[in-house]
């Protein structure tokens, strides 16, 4: 309605009543609403008063639209207005576009960016059937905002929440609300509306991320462990140099007992290096003659090569000398012919000016002649020759046109042939392109045969199914009862092989699906298919403890053939326990209609025939309809006989696209065929057009000659003398001279006939020449080649008989030869050695001590090696204990081995010796010990960081444990405080009544105490009251609600739907004193008369029109 129909229902109150001033409008009010091409309304209209608005018409004449309107203004999506599933929808019928525009108040302290927005904020929805888009727009209409984002912050600021019911109450969250009897529907709206569900969300979240830091937090207190662990080791290293120290006075001891010891095993090993000595000069000689055998047949493949290179280049030269030769003939060739040409055309031209000559000579000899005839043939036979020229010249044009109309038909014939023939190649290549497409088609089913073969699961849903049975059994202990699916897995068809694509049309929809056995288990498993992306999983709902039915017989089908229940076999009843025993399967369709159409026997549903149709009789109908999709059947026991027919049909459409290939050349050499008939059809057009225009021509000359005889017939009808001698006589001279000039051209054109036939077989020699070298040449090219390839294989055995030759020769070099070089070198060593070591060992001890057994503890006793085993294993400690402990000090600590000289492990020994003596007092000691506290401070400063942090989130737990409480001890006041106001507006009407809130249970119940009840029991179901008293309680807990939740304004539609006259008074008296107590602004949409609600500036009425019929 206009704007002007809303103020007449307007009714201003005298000054004294209870609503005496007008209060300004507060930031985020509504201000204006208007709807083009929205739901029902065309071109809408409509401002808003800053408190109480109601807003009254008939049903049907678009006051729902208003709130659904601000609704999807604010954000809201097209499912949660219960209007439509699409924005598109709202479209006015017949429109393409809707417009919803909305102004805001944006004044005072609350208002939201007023340095941008200024004192009004226009909120514009455009909806199209493509798109929808959101614009924000200042007080000037000036565009500021365009995101989604935008709306949200402005949404944010004015807490604006338009799906809470305490917000905007729609007119289906009205009727639900007043009809629900569902405690837990009634403690959602309680605990959405007193944002407890926003607040209990917020301390879950933060509680879930201080767990998070506390297993971060852990994880870098575990991090310091390994630190811990390397100091500890670290003080085990410096506890152990002690230990390190007695072993090296125990290495001492043993020092004198090995001196000796590697002086005998000196001995030992020069004799072993003797005989290997020995034994490497006896591989010599075997090596030479290898290599004396690979040089020999190196020098005879070279002279092989030698002589075939020398016979190649003799054959290149010649080649060559036949190349230049070729060159040399090809241009006196290309002369000879164009000289040829250029002669021929020659003789054309002079032929051509001889037969003009002969032409005109002939018509002087006959203007003579006429000339000499009777004076009395006058002019007319002039003319009459001329005519009968021009006759035959129109008779030479007339042929032409009819040889050149042949020509054109022919062309066009041929054209026409060469568009079949693109069409045809074109048909011919779609054909081709749709049976590769079958025969990939055809690949990729026999792929998924080939896949559900081996997991019959994955047959009936792939692999989200597959995904779905994993989260089902990892989440299992939250179902109540396992859910049962897919229901195909089931399943075992009796005669698969003939009923499977037969049952799959029948009953394939409900294959893939689910059974679960409540409403909370149908939740949890949509919830995991969501999270499996299996989006269109149907579920059943169907008891589990339902034992399996049992169908009487009478109403079974009455027929002989096969139902699919009788088909179908499951271990698990409840599958069994499905409406498929009316569904009859048939053989063919002759079959099915006369069991569908003509028996029609008793509680037949529909017959599925096995050649893919569909049967039923219903209101006196035959229906028969074609079913899609081919297959073997899922329930199919094997699908190896399907994929042989489909490799074999693959086979088939492979072989007719090979043939379409094949069919597609023939027809693309006979359109190039086509194509050179048409070439040469139109050369010959071009012939005869220029013929035509020729005789045009000479026609057009032969026309202008008959005017000019006609002229002078006129003249010569008045003379009378005889025709003068003088023109005859200079006819007779240029006849004369004209032959004259004849015979020399004829003469000219002989010779240059003559010169022709010379030139042409001139170029014929040649021509023949030119092949005959060109053969030899590609002869001998072959010759060329053929001796090229021997010579490239005897280079190939060359290479090979080089490599052999290099392999021995370094073989020789460098192992033979260097190993003896080496073994000899190792052997001087040894005797160097043997002599260093004996004068060494004779310094520590000479060798005439060795058999003092009581000085030395009896080492004649022991071999060199078992001393060397004993130092071996005693140095192996000192060096394990350094490598423990003490790796710093030591880092040059090195197992004895019998390979290294004595006197380097001499050297080492001693110098372990005197590191060991150092251990307690040198300086790597002490930056062992440096970097032992070093770490342990980086350690307690580490630990005290992640102490303080521990702390810190213990603080954070112990405050989210308070907030916890506080809001436990807000929600206990909430409830409380609820079911106080709730009490407060019942009185109103005289009912007392309570709410309890149960928040363990989630449930919120009501009971009233009404009172004309003289039993004094408190109704606990709403439902048991009367329409208008249910409603009048179910509004005095909405008012409630109200109390506790803040917005700039609330709507309500059709709040008073239930009430008697009585109720709604009083309802509606209770709605207005709230509304102006409270000071917000509020929207009721209303059909019934609100006659009762006193005026005031603070209420205002607005009508909306009839709707039309």
């Amino acid at each position: 309605m206009e704007e002007g129909m809303g103020e007449s229902m307007t009714r201003v109150c005298p000054p004294n009543l209870r609503y005496e001033q007008q209060p300004q409008h507060t930031a985020g009010t509504i201000k204006k609403i208007r709807l083009e091409n929205f739901m029902c309304h065309e071109n809408f209209e409509m401002e808003f008063g800053n408190a109480v608005n109601f807003v009254l018409g008939q049903n049907g004449s678009g006051k729902s639209a208003i709130l659904t309107a601000l609704c999807v203004a604010f954000g809201s999506r097209a499912k949660k207005t219960d209007r439509a599933n699409h924005l598109k929808d709202l479209i006015k019928k017949g429109c393409s576009n809707a417009v919803i525009h909305v102004e805001i108040q944006n004044e005072g302290e609350d208002a939201f960016k007023p340095e941008i927005y200024g004192d009004v904020i226009i909120v514009e929805r455009r909806i199209s059937v493509s798109a929808n888009s959101i614009i924000l727009k200042d007080h000037q209409g000036k565009r500021v905002g365009y995101r989604i984002a935008d709306l949200r912050e402005m949404v944010e600021h004015f807490n604006i929440d338009v799906d809470n019911p305490c917000v905007i109450m729609s007119q289906d969250k009205s009727r639900e609300f007043l009809h629900s009897g569902n405690d837990k529907d009634k403690f959602k709206f309680f605990y959405k509306a007193t944002l407890l569900q926003q607040v209990n969300d917020l301390l879950e979240n933060i509680s879930k991320e201080i767990g998070v830091a506390h297993g971060i937090v852990k994880d870098l207190e575990g991090s310091i462990k390994p630190v811990e662990k390397e100091l500890k080791e670290l003080q085990d290293k410096i506890k152990a140099m002690e230990h390190i120290e007695q072993m090296s006075v125990d290495i001492q001891k043993l020092k004198k007992k090995l001196a000796w010891s590697w002086v005998y095993d000196v001995d030992k090993n020069l004799q072993a290096q003797s005989a290997k000595i020995d034994k490497l000069k006896s591989r010599i000689p075997a090596c030479q003659a290898k290599i004396d055998q690979q040089l020999n047949d190196i020098v005879r493949l070279k002279e092989g090569i030698s002589e075939k290179k020398d016979a190649i280049a003799i054959m290149m030269e010649e080649y060559t000398q036949l190349n230049q030769i070729i060159t040399d003939q090809n241009q006196p060739l290309s002369l000879a012919r164009k000289e040829a040409l250029e002669l021929e055309h020659d003789c054309n031209s002079k032929t051509s000016k001889v037969q003009k000559m002969l032409q005109r000579l002939k018509k002087l000899e006959q203007e003579v002649q006429d000339l000499h005839e009777q004076h009395v043939k006058n002019t007319q036979a002039e003319k009459s020759d001329l005519e009968e020229k021009l006759k035959g010249l129109q008779h030479e044009v007339h042929t032409a046109e009819l040889d050149w109309g042949r020509l054109k038909e022919e062309e066009t014939k041929l054209m026409n042939n060469i568009n079949l023939q693109n069409e045809e190649i074109k048909t011919i290549v779609y054909k081709i392109r749709g049976h590769e497409n079958n025969c990939n088609e055809i690949s990729k089913q026999i792929r998924e045969y080939e896949q559900k073969q081996g997991n019959k699961i994955r047959v009936f849903g792939g692999e989200r199914v597959m995904h779905l049975i994993y989260l089902v059994e990892k989440y299992h202990q939250r179902f109540k009862m396992p859910p049962i699916g897919p229901i195909g897995v089931h399943l075992n068809l009796l005669d698969a092989k003939k009923w499977a694509a037969t049952v799959e049309h029948a009953i394939g929809g409900l294959l893939n699906s689910f059974i679960v056995t409540d409403h909370k288990d149908f939740l949890l498993l949509k919830q995991l298919a969501k999270e499996a992306n299996y989006r269109n999983l149907q579920i059943i709902i169907y008891d589990f403890s339902i034992p399996r039915l049992k169908i009487p017989q009478h109403m079974l089908p009455e027929t002989n053939h096969p139902s699919t229940l009788s088909l179908l076999q499951s271990e698990n009843h409840t599958v069994i326990n499905g409406n498929v025993e009316r569904q009859v399967l048939v053989k063919d369709y002759d079959t099915g209609k006369v069991v569908a159409f003509n028996q029609r026997p008793r509680n037949l549903k529909e017959i599925y025939t096995a050649d893919g149709k569909k049967m039923f009789y219903r209101g006196g109908v035959e229906t028969t309809l074609p079913l899609k999709g081919k297959g073997p059947g899922r329930l199919c026991s094997s699908f190896e006989d399907y994929i042989k027919d489909l490799r074999s049909k693959a086979s088939d459409e492979q072989n007719a696209a090979n043939e379409g290939k094949s069919r597609k050349r023939q027809a693309e050499i006979k359109l190039r065929e086509l194509e050179s008939n048409l070439t040469s059809v139109k050369a010959r057009h071009c012939i005869y057009c220029t013929i035509v225009r020729h005789c045009e021509n000479v026609g057009r000359s032969l026309s202008s000659k008959k005017l000019a005889l006609e002229e002078a017939m006129h003249q010569h009808a008045a003379e009378n003398s005889s025709i003068p001698s003088s023109s005859v006589e200079e006819l007779d001279v240029e006849i004369t001279e004209f032959k004259k000039k004849l015979e020399e051209e004829q003469i000219l054109l002989e010779a240059l006939r003559q010169r022709k036939d010379e030139a042409s077989g001139k170029a014929k020699d040649l021509k023949v020449k030119f092949d005959k070298l060109r053969g030899s040449a590609e002869d001998k090219f072959t010759v060329i080649e053929k001796a090229g390839n021997q010579c490239r294989k005897i280079e190939s055995e060359l290479e090979l008989a080089e490599q052999g030759k290099a392999h021995y020769e370094n073989l020789m070099e460098n192992k033979v030869l260097p190993a003896i070089k080496k073994a000899e070198e190792e052997y001087q060593e040894l005797t160097k050695m043997r002599e260093e070591y004996a004068k060494k060992a004779s310094i520590i001890c000479p060798e005439n001590e060795i058999n003092d057994c009581d000085s030395l503890e009896g080492c004649d006793m022991k071999t060199p090696d078992q001393i060397s085993a004993e130092l071996k294993e005693l140095s192996q400690k000192v060096e394990h204990e350094c490598r423990r402990h003490v790796v710093i000090i030591l880092p040059h600590v090195i197992i004895l081995q019998p390979s290294r000289s004595f006197w380097q492990d001499l050297f080492i020994f001693s110098f372990l010796i005197f590191s060991c003596s150092l251990c307690r007092h040198s300086e790597p000691i002490a930056d062992l010990r440096m970097l032992y506290e070093k770490k342990q401070r980086k350690i307690m400063k580490r630990q005290k960081v992640y102490k303080a942090l521990r702390q810190k989130l213990d603080a954070c737990q112990r405050a989210l444990e308070i907030r916890g409480k506080k809001f436990k001890s807000n929600a206990t006041r909430l409830k409380q405080q609820l079911s106080w106001k709730f009490n407060d507006h019942l009185r109103k009407k005289g009912i007392s009544g309570l709410i309890k809130v149960n928040y363990e249970e989630n449930t919120l119940s009501i009971e009233v105490q009404m009172p004309q009840d003289a039993s004094n029991r408190a109704v606990r179901d709403t439902r048991g009251l009367s329409g208008g008293e249910r409603s009048f309680s179910t509004l005095c807990f909405a008012l409630a609600l109200h109390e506790m939740s803040e917005s700039p304004f609330r709507a309500m539609d059709e709040f008073d739907v239930f009430m008697d006259a009585v109720s709604r008074k009083i309802s509606l008296e209770t709605l207005v004193d709230f509304c102006v107590a409270q000071g917000s602004q509020w929207l009721f949409i209303t059909p019934h008369d609100t006659s009762t609600v006193k005026p005031g500036p603070k209420v205002k009425k607005m009508q909306m029109l009839a709707p039309r019929s």
